[in-house]
């Protein structure tokens, strides 16, 4: 065995130094290979050196053991180490020394050769003067680390070229060798951005991985967290109150920002399906912040189509919203005269309502107990400014009186398809609402001439004016009104077949403003057209859909003088090509509407 005075350390091709000359090389104790089954030690480093085998060495390159001289070895075994191979720390022996399971002589793994090269501890010999070598503290470093050591005779091989020792005087200058091969560098960047890619893609598992503990997913951070709340009340206002509250369900942040006063001045719920009554009742009650038996933030409430809406919900509505100001319910069938008196009395601020398609809406009035207790005049009024009561059926000249008469502020009125008007209800209303401005009563088939006259008493503030299909009124009440009406802008005489030309030519001179006209169906020819356009130059739409008299000459002048038309309709007119080629000539923006498949 060897003696006991003598450490070594386990590595390839390593080199014995003795305690009594620690700075002496002794060429005869050179071990070639450091997996030794007599050593009773398996390292985990590979064997690099074979007698009689040419292999490529960690550091890249093929060299021959045989033709090295013993100071070549030394700069090849410890480059990137100390300088001092008897200076190891205890960190490095024991990564020199950690066991693991040999590997078979011969058999090189270039993957764990790369690995290893690049991850095991530097060589004792690197960064270190040759004067190390013989100091107390490396002394008492060998005297630690020989536990490592084992003797044996057998596992000790001399090498093939063996030279006298020299001092470390005599030793010339190891040279600084770099070991980097760009090869492994390559491998190693590749090896590491995918370690990375793994550690984050466990991390995003981690974030979303419920665990046994706990019944709750962590919190998976999203963009929307990067959001400001004021762009989220921003982008939830587009939604309806509904949706709102399902949105408030997702999470706390959405839940506090849900309920921002902003986006609750308006209630929207549009379901045929929601139990109307009981969510106006939870809503109302929800946002009565400061003041708990009113909502003062609600201006806008709309419910159209609602079909389970009733006189509770609405009763709820008119205690607990004392400033609302807009009201639709449109479609809701079960609602009734006295749930809508308790809005219109309670709510005093209401300017527009929308009963639209309200079966048995008849009227709109006060309460009995208002009405008792209001002695003066303005007490009684209702300053409504909107009211849109088409297709509601119900209603007759008695319920129009009513309205008219507590109604005076209106400026908008829309009775469409209220078939039971006529000009007894027309003639209250041109009596007390003098300021209305628009006004829609197509479909109505009991007006007459008569109503129409009425209306023209309303004067200059009348702008919109709709008879669709009212075929009782003819050129009598039609010159009325355009001799009166002086300010014009819309009028709708589609379906009055007993309108000519006549009433072409007094509208021409009296309503020179006018920018939209409807006489489909009516008697009009090319004469009345052409002093039309002549006087109207400001026309943007116009049609004469199914006008049987219109010819391509009066088209052609119109296109001509009315080069700011936007729509055209000329459906079912007796029209050739020339005339379509016209109007996309003049009237460039303008849309044309046809039923000519030669036009395209």
């Amino acid at each position: 065995g060897a003696p006991s005075d003598m450490l070594f350390t386990i590595n390839p091709n390593l080199t014995f130094y003795s305690r009594e000359f620690p700075n002496q090389w002794d060429p005869s104790m050179t071990v070639e290979s450091a997996h030794d089954s007599s050593s009773g030690f398996a390292s985990d480093v590979p064997s690099y050196t074979y007698s009689g085998t040419n292999m490529s060495t960690f550091k890249g390159g093929m060299r021959s053991d045989a033709s090295d001289s013993p100071f070549e070895l030394n700069s090849r075994k410890y480059s990137d180490a100390s300088d001092s191979p008897c200076e190891t720390s205890p960190r490095k022996a024991h990564r020199n020394f950690t066991s693991s399971t040999p590997k078979q002589p011969n058999h090189y793994n270039a993957h764990d050769l790369n690995m290893h090269y690049r991850m095991s501890t530097p060589s004792p010999l690197s960064y270190r003067s040759s004067s190390s070598m013989g100091t107390p503290s490396s002394l008492s470093q060998k005297s630690q680390k020989s536990q490592y050591s084992h003797s044996n005779t057998s596992s000790q091989r001399h090498h093939p070229h063996q030279h006298p020792p020299q001092t470390p005087s005599s030793y010339p200058q190891t040279p600084v060798i770099s070991y980097k091969n760009p090869a492994y560098e390559y491998q190693l960047d590749k090896h590491m951005e995918q370690i990375q890619y793994n550690i984050k893609r466990i991390e995003l598992q981690e974030d979303c991985h419920v665990t046994k503990q706990s019944k709750y997913r962590h919190h998976k951070p999203s963009l929307f967290d990067l959001i400001t709340d004021d762009v989220i009340v921003k982008i939830f206002s587009h939604l309806s109150s509904d949706q709102l509250c399902r949105a408030s369900r997702v999470c706390q942040r959405w839940y506090r920002v849900v309920w921002d006063p902003l986006l609750w001045k308006r209630i929207v719920i549009n379901s045929e399906r929601i139990n109307v009554d009981k969510a106006v009742k939870y809503l109302t009650k929800r946002l009565s912040y400061n003041t708990p038996t009113v909502c003062v933030i609600v201006e806008k409430i709309n419910l159209n189509g609602c079909e389970k809406l009733t006189d509770k919900g609405l009763h709820t509505i008119a205690k607990r919203c004392p400033e609302l100001r807009h009201l639709e319910i449109q479609g809701c069938s079960n609602v009734t005269n006295h749930s809508l008196f308790e809005v219109v009395s309670y709510c005093v601020n209401l300017e527009h309502l929308d009963v639209t398609g309200c079966p048995c809406i008849t009227r709109i009035s006060l309460t009995p107990q208002i009405m008792q207790q209001a002695t003066a005049h303005h007490l009684r009024q209702i300053y409504l400014r909107t009211l849109d009561m088409t297709d509601c059926y119900a209603l007759e000249d008695e319920g129009l009186q009513v309205i008219a008469t507590h109604c005076s502020q209106l400026q908008f009125l829309y009775l469409r398809r209220c078939v039971r008007i006529g000009d007894a209800g027309l003639q209250y209303i041109a009596y007390y609402c003098s300021g209305l401005k628009e006004l829609s009563i197509s479909d109505c088939k009991k007006v007459t001439d008569f109503g129409v006259c009425e209306l023209a008493k309303i004067g200059t503030n009348l702008r919109y004016l709709s008879v669709a299909k009212c075929d009782k009124i003819s050129d009598v009440g039609i010159i009325q009104l355009c001799k009166h009406c002086t300010k014009l802008r819309y009028l709708n005489l589609r379906g009055c077949e007993a309108v000519s030309d006549d009433s072409m030519d007094v509208l021409a001179r009296h309503c020179s403003k006018i920018k939209s006209l409807d006489i489909g169906k009516c008697d009009v020819t090319d004469e009345g057209l052409c002093v039309l356009a002549q006087n109207c130059p400001q026309l943007k739409k116009l049609s004469l859909k199914s006008c049987d008299a219109i010819t391509d000459a009066g088209v052609k002048f119109v296109a001509k003088s009315c080069r700011q038309l936007q729509q055209f309709n000329i459906q079912d007119c007796h029209l050739t090509v020339d005339a379509y080629r016209t109007i996309k000539k003049y009237c460039k923006k303008c849309f044309i509407e046809h039923t000519n498949p030669g036009f395209y």
